[in-house]
């Protein structure tokens, strides 16, 4: 691919991958015991099991030795951390509040979702990735954890993400005590040197970074293209685009999962495989558990992990964060492991065995669920639309 402009990129950074699972949340616990400034804590879902009790904790932990904890949850998201556990955080000092409770806003506008995973940490360390706090993304014994990934960065980006997270939190009605005002002088640089950019959608805010990240390396692709994709609906413009890559040469590959836990949205993915199937593309689907991956790797160089999906909900619905990252060895190790899932735990669909299993009862059901989601986005950006911005989101 054509690589992007250096200058758009941040050196200086260590960067480690992190898959969903146990370790992963070990991860998160360990960065929020090592905190000694400041914590900022923004999720979607945080579920009231043994997953969410374990992060609370360390939150808690934190704050009671006089750790400044941020913790800012989306409120339809966060519809299943209930009221008591709010109490106890705000009891151990924790400074929390939910993002954007009503539903609507002032002249009948949609409030947008938070749909980012984000941990900072003293303004060192930033987790950001896929996965929200729910037994359901750690797994157990008997119960595959969900797939999905996120990063660890260490180095001067973490300054960008601190201004985005602080950005959220401060808002006019919040007291002089709640805001946030930490800053960050000196970033330290790691040897490493891997080179990152943070991004973020947010429509509201005129933000469509991620979507063109993913526009761009479409556009640009040269050999190879990996994306896993858990709720996938591409626009016009990005099938347009997949179809202009595949027609050049470039091998791509789409993981979906085969089993999803919102059947009307995978419905409507089905659909598309008849178009993606004739244009060359490989689809495979994964069967261990539900992915809920969001990941791209292009050309074996650049790579982007985060909360972004690609379709118009994560375009004009949600706040997204990714983390771009633009590194031929992390790339590399990441793409291994990505051609390492598919071949181990994914299932091949080809244009004959789809045209075999859909018959015509179940490709209209696809049909109307296409639609049904079309229609559906539609009403949400006319509803999330811009018009003179008196209030906060």
């Amino acid at each position: 691919m054509k690589l992007p402009s250096l200058h758009q990129y941040q050196s200086g950074h260590s960067v480690e991958l992190l898959r969903s699972g146990k370790p992963y949340f070990a991860a998160c616990v360990e960065a929020i015991d090592i905190a000694r400034q400041f914590i900022h804590f923004q999720t979607y879902i945080v579920d009231n099991d043994e997953t969410g009790r374990k992060i609370l904790d360390a939150l808690v932990r934190a704050s009671i030795r006089g750790v400044r904890v941020y913790f800012l949850i989306d409120a339809y998201g966060g519809k299943s951390f209930p009221y008591h556990l709010e109490q106890e955080a705000e009891r151990a000092g924790i400074i929390f509040r939910r993002f954007s409770p009503g539903l609507m806003s002032e002249g009948f506008q949609f409030s947008l979702r938070l749909h980012h995973k984000v941990l900072l940490v003293d303004g060192e360390l930033a987790i950001i990735g896929g996965m929200n706090i729910a037994n359901r993304y750690q797994g157990s014994h008997s119960k595959k954890e969900w797939l999905d990934f996120a990063v660890s960065i260490r180095g001067p980006e973490c300054v960008h993400v601190l201004f985005i997270l602080k950005k959220l939190w401060n808002k006019k009605f919040m007291t002089r005590w709640e805001r946030s005002r930490e800053t960050i002088h000196n970033p330290v640089v790691h040897e490493d040197n891997v080179r990152v950019k943070v991004v973020q959608n947010n429509w509201y805010r005129n933000k469509i970074e991620i979507l063109k990240s993913y526009r761009s390396a479409l556009k640009h692709s040269r050999e190879s293209m990996i994306m896993m994709a858990s709720y996938f609906l591409p626009g016009r413009n990005e099938r347009k685009l997949l179809r202009n890559a595949s027609r050049r040469g470039v091998d791509i590959t789409i993981v979906l999962s085969a089993e999803s836990d919102a059947p009307v949205f995978k419905r409507a993915t089905n659909f598309l495989y008849r178009f993606i199937l004739r244009n060359n593309i490989k689809i495979f689907e994964y069967l261990p558990s539900n992915l809920h991956a969001k990941v791209a790797v292009v050309d074996g160089k650049w790579s982007t992990i985060g909360s972004y999906n690609l379709n118009h909900l994560s375009d004009y619905g949600s706040i997204e964060m990714n983390v771009n990252i633009l590194d031929e060895k992390f790339t590399s190790e990441f793409e291994k492991l990505l051609k390492m899932v598919i071949k181990k735990d994914c299932r091949q669909v080809t244009f004959e065995n789809y045209i075999h299993r859909k018959r015509w009862p179940s490709r209209l059901i696809d049909w109307t669920s296409y639609q049904l989601i079309r229609f559906m986005l539609r009403i949400m950006f006319i509803l999330t639309s811009k018009g003179p911005k008196k209030h906060s989101v």
